[in-house]
């Protein structure tokens, strides 16, 4: 975004790249098209392809894991359904909104952090105020970052796909 608004600004913009883009972007609309067409259930998402190319990978990475969870809640849910014979959608309007939620939760969450890390980083003037270790622990504390992650993933799974009277 910097780049098309310097480059608005100072008058040399990338025609080239956006060029490419917009390109890319038609194909993409014409492929999803085609796809919708055919009637089947594989559609390409222009937008989440948009964002992927958009978005740094660091950002990427957990909207992906989301859907991968997304689908096997939707999986588990169609098997409860059928266990039930009731329609999906009347079985699994609760945990979806549970699933809404904890989601919106999780990512507002993260945002107020953010901005009481940045809060406490700009009053300190340090890079690392509330550092508790050396910069030798960062290896490990990538590793225990990463079991956490999937002890909430697993723990919104479960929390989501919970009975709903309990």
């Amino acid at each position: 975004m910097t780049a098309i608004v310097r480059g608005v600004f100072d008058h040399d913009l990338e025609w080239g790249m956006l060029g490419i883009g917009l390109a890319l972007g038609a194909a993409l609309i014409g492929i999803d098209e085609l796809l919708r067409r055919r009637g089947g259930s594989a559609r390409l998402p222009v937008l989440a392809v948009g964002i992927g190319i958009y978005l740094p990978p660091s950002i990427i990475m957990p909207l992906v894991i989301g859907a991968v969870i997304g689908w096997l809640i939707e999986r588990r849910l169609r098997a409860r359904a059928r266990a039930k014979g009731v329609e999906l959608a009347v079985h699994a309007e609760r945990p979806r909104r549970r699933a809404v939620l904890l989601a919106s939760g999780l990512i507002v969450g993260e945002s107020l952090v953010g901005v009481l890390l940045a809060g406490v980083i700009g009053l300190s003037g340090s890079p690392a105020p509330l550092a508790l270790v050396g910069a030798g622990f960062a290896g490990t504390a990538q590793w225990l970052g990463l079991a956490v992650f999937v002890v909430v993933c697993l723990g919104f799974y479960r929390r989501v796909l919970r009975p709903q009277g309990a």
